[in-house]
C-alpha cells in the first residue's frame, strides 16, 4: 500500500500541493512568506498598483478643479457683462426722447438754446446766521483725559 499525502486546492489554482503548505499559504507564485511590515508579496503588488493609480488621477482632478474654478469666475463675469449691457440698454433708449439729450445738454455741458440767458455765479454764498449750527459743547473727556490734564495744567 502506498501512503500517498492529500491534495489540496490553494485559491490562486495551484494544484497539487501538499495539504500542509496548502494550508501554511506557502509554496508556488504569490507565496505567504511576509516580510518585515508584515506584507506578503501580493499586498505590496497591490499597494504599488493602487499608489500608481492615485497618481495617475492627480493631475486630471487637478485639472479639472482648476478647469471649474474658471468657469465659475467667467460665469461671474458673464452676469456683470449683461447687467452692464442692460443698463447701457436703458442709457441708449432715454438718449433717444429730446428731451432728455436737451436736459444733458443744459446740465453737462451748459449749453443753452437761443433766447436763453446763461448766468454764471462767482464767490463765495454770504454766510448767513441762522444758517449756522448751534455750537456743540465739548465732548465730555475720560477719566484719563481728566487725570493728565490736571497733571500737566501747571506746565502749559
Amino acid at each position: 500500500m502506498s501512503t500517498r499525502r492529500p491534495q489540496a486546492f490553494s485559491l490562486w489554482g495551484l494544484v497539487g500541493l501538499p495539504a500542509r503548505a496548502a494550508r501554511r499559504g506557502g509554496g508556488g507564485r504569490g507565496g505567504g512568506r511576509r516580510g518585515a511590515a508584515g506584507l506578503t508579496s501580493r499586498g505590496v503588488l497591490l499597494f504599488l498598483v493602487l499608489f500608481v493609480l492615485a497618481a495617475t488621477a492627480v493631475y486630471p482632478l487637478r485639472e479639472y478643479l482648476a478647469q471649474q474654478g474658471r468657469i465659475e469666475q467667467l460665469q461671474a463675469k458673464q452676469a456683470a457683462l449683461q447687467a452692464a449691457n442692460q443698463r447701457l440698454e436703458r442709457e441708449r433708449a432715454r438718449l433717444q426722447d429730446p428731451a432728455y439729450v436737451d436736459h444733458l445738454a443744459k446740465q453737462e455741458f451748459q449749453l443753452v438754446e437761443p433766447g436763453e440767458r446763461a448766468w454764471l455765479l462767482t464767490g463765495t454764498p454770504p454766510a448767513d446766521q441762522a444758517a449756522a449750527p448751534a455750537s456743540t459743547p465739548a465732548p465730555k473727556r475720560t477719566w484719563y483725559q481728566r487725570v493728565w490734564h490736571w497733571l500737566t495744567a501747571w506746565a502749559s
